[in-house]
């Protein structure tokens, strides 16, 4: 495993509370909350502390990426 495989490997295991995901995703602390509730965001419960994956932040936002359609292809 070079280096920047190992680097990109503990990024990607690290842990962030509920406001650093959220900052992460650019959502209010209460929008990742109801995210989660629904379902639609995981998250790790130890206790009453609650941590999300960057690798599932990551997995989320490609889940609900849409892609773009330009001009010329809606005009046809």
């Amino acid at each position: 495993m070079s280096a920047e495989t190992a680097r990109q490997t503990v990024e990607t295991a690290k842990l962030l509370n509920t406001q650093e995901a959220a900052q992460r995703l650019g959502v209010s602390k209460r929008t990742l909350q109801e995210l989660a509730a629904e379902r639609k965001i995981a998250q790790i419960k130890f206790g009453r502390n609650v941590r999300y994956s960057i690798a599932d932040l990551e997995a989320f936002v490609d889940a609900n990426r849409s892609k773009a359609i330009g001009w010329k292809a809606a005009a046809q």
